[in-house]
C-alpha cells in the first residue's frame, strides 16, 4: 500500500514539475514578445554572432594550411579527428543558425565560401574532414538570413567558382606532371631529425639519373590527432648521371670548427652573403651605406625620400602635386642601412669565412654539431652552409608551393632495372652558392665490357 502511495506521489511531483516548466517557457515566450524582450534577444544574438568570426578565422587558416602544407591523419586517429571536426561544426552551425539574421553571421557565411575551395581540393582524400565541413557549408548557407534573390545569385557564382577552380587546378596539375618516370628508392629522416631526404631515380630519354632532395623536418605543424607537413622547402642538392646500381648516401656529424677548417682549406676565399637580419645580428649595419641613382628607385620610394624624377612625365606631375623636390634621373642619393630597410630595399654584405669568429657563426644560427650528407664518398650537403645561406628559411620558401602534389609516392628500395652499358659518362651536380662548395663536375669513365 505504501509503495502505491509513493508511486502516486512521485507521479504528482513529476506532473507538477512538467507544468512548471511549461509555464516558465510560456512566460519566457511572452516576455520575449515584448519590446524589451526583443531587444534582449537581439543583443544576445549579436554577441553570439561575433563568435562566428573565430570560425571565419579558422576556415582561412585551414585554407592556408591546405595550400602550403600537406595534411596527414593517421588511420588510428581518423575517428577522433572526425569527432572533433563534427563537434566543431555542430557548435558553430548552431550559433550561425540561431544568429542567421545578424549581419555579422551573414557576412561570415559569405566570406568563408571561397576559402572552402582549397580545403576541399587539397584534402579530398580525408572524408572525415570534407563531409562535416561540406554539410555545415550547405546548411548554414541555405539557412542564412540573406534574401532569397541575392542568395540564389551568389550560390550560382560560388558553384561556378568551385567548378572553374577545380578544373584549372587539375589542368595545371596534369601539365606540371613530369614527363619522366620517378621512383623513390629511399625516404628517411636524418639521424638528428633536422631534415627529411629522398633519393629518387629518374628515367628519361637519356640514361636516367639519380638525385637527392632535402627539406626541413622542423617546419611542420603537429597536433595530437594530425600533422601538417610543410611544402615549398624541398631543395635538390645532388644529381648524378647515368643511373647506377650502387648509390651510397650516408649522414655523418661534424662540429662547427671542423667544417670551418674544411671549407677554408678547400678555398681560403670562401665568402658568404649576409642579408639584413644577419647583418644586424653581427653589427654590420652600423655605418653601412649604399648609393643609388634616383631612377633605380620606384616612384613610392622616391616620394618617401621627398624626391621626384623630373625626367619621368608622370612622376613629375605627381611630384609637383605632392610638392616633392624634382631632380634629374642621374641624381644620386646615399641611403643608410635603416633607410634602405624602411624603403623595402635589401641591404647585403659579403664576408669572408676566414674573417668570421666561431661566436659570430653561432650567433648566425650555425649549430655546434652539424649534419653532413656524403654521397658516394663525396660531401654534397652541410647543415653549416644551409644555415648561413638561409636555404630553408621562410623567405626562401617557394611561393608556388601550393602547386606541389599532396600525393606522396611509395618507396621502392629495389629501384628500377638498370642495363649494363659498355661506356658510361658520369655527371654529378652539387647545388650550392658557396664558392668553396663543389659545383658541377663531369667525369668520363670508359668501361670495356
Amino acid at each position: 500500500m505504501s509503495n502505491r502511495n509513493q508511486s502516486a506521489a512521485a507521479g504528482v511531483g513529476a506532473a507538477d514539475l512538467l507544468n512548471q516548466m511549461k509555464e516558465g517557457a510560456a512566460s519566457l515566450k511572452e516576455n520575449l514578445r515584448t519590446q524589451n524582450g526583443k531587444r534582449f534577444l537581439f543583443v544576445v544574438q549579436f554577441l553570439l554572432s561575433l563568435v562566428n568570426l573565430f570560425y571565419l578565422r579558422g576556415v582561412i587558416r585551414m585554407a592556408y594550411y591546405s595550400m602550403y602544407y600537406r595534411l596527414e591523419i593517421p588511420s588510428e586517429n581518423s575517428g577522433r579527428y572526425c569527432f572533433l571536426v563534427t563537434l566543431a561544426c555542430i557548435f558553430f552551425g548552431a550559433i550561425m543558425i540561431f544568429t542567421r539574421r545578424q549581419i555579422v553571421t551573414r557576412l561570415v557565411i559569405l566570406c568563408a565560401m571561397p576559402f572552402y575551395l582549397p580545403i576541399f581540393l587539397f584534402n579530398y582524400r580525408y572524408l572525415v574532414l570534407v563531409i562535416p565541413l561540406a554539410l555545415l557549408l550547405l546548411v548554414t548557407y541555405l539557412a542564412s538570413g540573406t534574401p532569397e534573390g541575392p542568395k540564389t545569385i551568389l550560390g550560382a557564382v560560388f558553384i561556378g567558382l568551385y567548378i572553374i577552380g577545380a578544373f584549372v587546378f587539375l589542368t595545371v596539375q596534369s601539365i606540371l606532371q613530369p614527363a619522366t618516370t620517378e621512383t623513390v628508392i629511399r625516404r628517411d629522416v636524418t639521424p638528428a631529425g633536422t631534415y627529411r631526404f629522398s633519393i629518387v631515380q629518374e628515367l628519361d630519354q637519356a640514361d636516367g639519373n639519380t638525385f637527392v632532395a632535402i627539406e626541413p623536418n622542423t617546419s611542420d605543424i603537429e597536433y595530437d590527432h594530425s600533422k601538417w607537413f610543410a611544402k615549398g622547402y624541398t631543395k635538390e642538392v645532388y644529381r648524378e648521371r647515368p643511373l647506377r646500381k650502387e648509390f651510397d648516401a650516408n649522414w655523418i656529424t661534424k662540429t662547427r670548427a671542423e667544417i670551418t677548417r674544411e671549407l677554408i682549406a678547400n678555398n681560403p676565399n670562401t665568402t658568404f652573403t649576409l642579408n639584413a637580419e644577419q647583418m644586424k645580428i653581427l653589427g654590420r649595419d652600423v655605418g653601412y651605406g649604399e648609393t643609388f641613382k634616383i631612377s633605380a628607385l620606384s616612384m613610392p620610394q622616391r616620394h618617401k625620400l621627398g624626391l621626384a624624377n623630373e625626367d619621368d612625365s608622370i612622376d613629375r606631375r605627381i611630384g609637383k602635386f605632392l610638392r616633392k623636390e624634382l631632380v634629374p634621373k642621374d641624381y644620386e642619393v646615399t641611403l643608410t642601412f635603416d633607410e634602405m630597410v624602411a624603403l623595402g630595399l635589401n641591404p647585403t654584405c659579403e664576408i669572408r669565412l676566414s674573417k668570421m669568429t666561431d661566436d659570430e657563426l653561432a650567433a648566425l644560427g650555425v649549430p655546434e654539431e652539424n649534419e653532413v650528407l656524403i654521397v658516394n664518398g663525396k660531401t654534397v650537403f652541410r647543415q653549416y652552409v644551409a644555415e648561413l645561406e638561409r636555404t630553408f628559411w621562410e623567405s626562401s620558401r617557394s611561393f608556388t608551393a601550393f602547386m606541389e602534389s599532396n600525393n606522396v609516392p611509395e618507396v621502392h628500395p629495389e629501384g628500377v632495372e638498370i642495363p649494363e652499358p659498355e661506356t658510361t659518362e658520369t655527371t654529378t651536380e652539387t647545388t650550392s652558392t658557396t664558392e668553396s662548395s663543389e659545383t658541377t663536375e663531369t667525369t668520363a669513365v670508359t668501361t670495356t665490357g
